[in-house]
C-alpha cells in the first residue's frame, strides 16, 4: 500500500503549539543545524523552515530577494504576528540594533578570550613578535587589538 501524501498545512499545525495571539508559537517538530524549526515533506523531498512556511501560509509567497525575519528573535517561533519580510541587509541591521551578533568569545572560531585581549592591550609597549609568539597571533591581529579596531566591546 502506498504511503499517503501528507497535507503540509495539517503537518504544520500538528507541530505548532499555538499559545496566545501575541505570544511566540513554539515549534514542536525538528530543528535544523542553525536552530530553526524545520518541516520535511518526504514525498516531495523538500525541506522548509517552519517560520517561512508560516509566512507563506499567512501572507502568500515570499517576495523575491526577501527574508522572513522574526521581530521576537525566537528562531522556533511561527507566529505570523512576529514575522516580517525584509532584505538580508534589513535582517542584519535588525540583529545589530538588538545587539544579537556574536562578538569575541561568543564566536565559535575565536581563540582569544576577553582576559587575553585585556592583557594584550596592557602590554602595548612590548614588541609584536613577543605577543605574536605568546598568543599564537599574526602581527596585524595584535595591531588591530591595540588600536581598538577589533574586540571593540572589550
Amino acid at each position: 500500500m502506498a504511503r499517503p501524501i501528507d497535507d503540509p498545512v495539517k503537518k504544520f499545525w500538528s507541530r505548532v503549539e499555538k499559545r496566545g495571539e501575541d505570544e511566540c508559537w513554539q515549534w514542536l517538530g525538528s530543528f535544523d543545524k542553525d536552530g530553526y524549526g524545520q518541516m520535511r515533506n518526504g514525498v516531495l523531498r523538500i525541506q522548509d523552515r517552519a517560520h517561512k512556511f508560516s509566512a507563506r501560509l499567512h501572507f502568500g509567497e515570499i517576495p523575491k530577494g526577501m527574508c522572513v525575519c522574526h521581530s521576537c528573535d525566537n528562531k522556533w517561533c511561527s507566529n505570523p504576528k512576529h514575522l516580517f519580510f525584509g532584505t538580508q541587509q534589513d535582517n542584519i541591521a535588525d540583529k545589530m540594533s538588538k545587539n544579537r551578533q556574536a562578538k569575541g568569545e561568543q564566536q565559535g572560531h575565536s581563540k582569544l578570550t576577553e582576559a587575553m585581549i585585556a592583557e594584550i592591550r596592557s602590554r602595548a609597549n612590548e614588541s609584536y613578535r613577543t605577543l605574536c609568539q605568546e598568543f599564537d597571533l599574526v602581527p596585524s591581529t595584535v595591531y588591530r587589538i591595540w588600536r581598538n579596531q577589533s574586540w571593540k566591546h572589550v
